[in-house]
Order: structure tokens, then sequence, then C-alpha cells
């Protein structure tokens, strides 16, 4: 199956790690506005082209849709326990199924070696499921958090100085969130109105 790229601007990364964008391909979540960003295979190339593992018009299996959907099911679930110190053992098997099946089609490659996918689905799984494997067996698992927005929930890796990130975007979800208590309080004034970046970081990028 062949798809064609299209011309809308690139979803906003913040998560800091290539599985975790993957993860938060849902915008607005559990909100009759929600988006899934790779409902369909023109989705899933325009993430997988605007995030750099494939060209445009790359053939993909029919089943690649059904594996993308698993493995972020998978890696949202392996994340959200590792937040609080759990295991998933059944997704963790199916974030591992799939890096296997990838490998069959891989080669190292280059110097330093790296990991060469060339199957055009495990250019863009392999690659992913790496990023969850690495961030899962690394340092860099204690700095993993969840936004607490109720209509955002998206992951990311807090890299601050002082672990003190909250939002996955200080200027949307963050904002939001001021403009939310000073509106308790009855304190809205003209400098805290809801951030026009939030459509960027649920949403097409936009500058």
């Amino acid at each position: 199956m062949t798809f064609s790229r299209s011309s809308q601007p690139p979803l906003h990364r913040v998560g800091g790690n290539l599985a975790l964008d993957f993860a938060n391909t849902v915008s607005w979540r559990a909100t009759d506005r929600e988006t899934d960003h790779i409902a369909d295979p023109d989705g899933l190339l325009r993430w997988a082209a605007d995030s750099g593992l494939i060209a445009d018009n790359i053939d993909f299996p029919a089943d690649a849709l059904a594996t993308a959907h698993a493995l972020r099911k998978a890696i949202r679930a392996v994340m959200e326990a590792a937040i609080v110190q759990e295991e998933r053992p059944q997704e963790t098997a199916v974030i591992l199924d799939v890096f296997g099946r990838c490998l069959e089609s891989a080669h190292l490659g280059g110097i330093p070696a790296r990991i060469l996918f060339h199957a055009s689905a495990a250019k863009i799984f392999g690659p992913i499921a790496l990023a969850a494997i690495d961030l899962l067996r690394g340092d860099t698992r204690g700095r993993l958090k969840m936004c607490p927005q109720d209509n955002c929930h998206w992951l990311f890796l807090d890299m601050t100085k002082n672990a003190s990130r909250r939002w996955c975007d200080m200027a949307s979800c963050g904002n939001r969130a001021k403009v939310a208590h000073f509106r308790e309080r009855g304190a809205v004034g003209p400098n805290l109105r809801p951030s026009r970046r939030r459509q960027s970081t649920h949403g097409p990028e936009t500058s």
C-alpha cells in the first residue's frame, strides 16, 4: 500500500523522546475534540515523515496501521506504569515483539555502529520501539512525567535541573491551568488569557 504525504503542518512534539512523541499522537484526550493523528495511513505516514523516519511515497504492508496502534497503546501503558514504579509485562512484550520483527530486516552500520532498519514499516516501528526500550532501561526513566491537564495527559521527560517541569508545555497546558486558577479566584486580567499555542501543542505545529 502506497501513501502520499499531506501538506498539513507537523504535530508539535514535546516528549523529548521518539517513543513518547509517538504515544502523544492523540490530542484533547477524553473530550469531544479528541483527535487521533495517526487514525489513518496518511496520518501515520505524515507523522513518520515529520519525525524524520521515512521519506515520501513509501510502501507499507496492509497491517502497518494496526501495528502502529498496538505499539502506541503498549508504549503508553508501559510508560504510565513506569511513572508510578510499576511494570506491565504484557504490554512490554508487545514492544519487544515489534522490535524483534523489525530487526529481521536490520543490520549494524556506521561508526559508531547503529541499527539500520530496511523494511518500510521497520523504518518507523523499529526506532520507536528502540526508543521505548532505551528509555525504560536508562537513567532518564526517573525523569518521565505525564501532563496533569485533564484533556491532555501527554507524556514527557522532565530534563530541568531540579525536576520542576509540571506541564507538557507551559505556554499551553500550563497557561490554561493558570487561567482556570485565576478564574476560580475571580481574578482573570487581560494578561491571563488562554494561549493561542494551545492549538500548536495539541494540534498541527504553527509558527
